[in-house]
């Protein structure tokens, strides 16, 4: 018989006792561990699962990105060379990438 300790590791994170009390209802209502509530957080946030929040943000981006792209005077050019709305765009994707968001495509 494994020892628990041999096939998990610990691991601190810190939360506000505000989201501590939540977390805990919430595993007491499902009867599950808090720790379960975590690997499975930690899990679906690395898989990109579950979050219709971040896929819908993602596609609106992506929308706005598009609306950058047909607007006529987002045509202007600057002496980058690049237009209005590629430096638009390109912020949007640099937003994306700090906000650990991921594509729509």
């Amino acid at each position: 018989m494994k020892s628990r300790f041999k096939t998990v590791s610990p691991l601190m994170v810190y939360i506000t006792p505000a989201l501590r009390d939540e977390v805990k209802k919430f595993a007491s209502k499902l009867n599950i561990p808090v720790s379960q509530i975590a690997r499975e957080g930690f899990v679906m946030r690395m898989e990109g699962l579950g979050n219709d929040y971040d896929s819908g943000f993602s596609n609106g981006l992506e929308q706005a990105k598009q609306l950058a792209t047909q607007a006529k005077g987002a045509q202007m050019m600057f002496p980058s060379g690049k237009s209005f709305s590629e430096i638009v765009c390109d912020e949007i994707d640099a937003y994306k990438i700090s906000q650990g968001v991921a594509d729509a495509n």
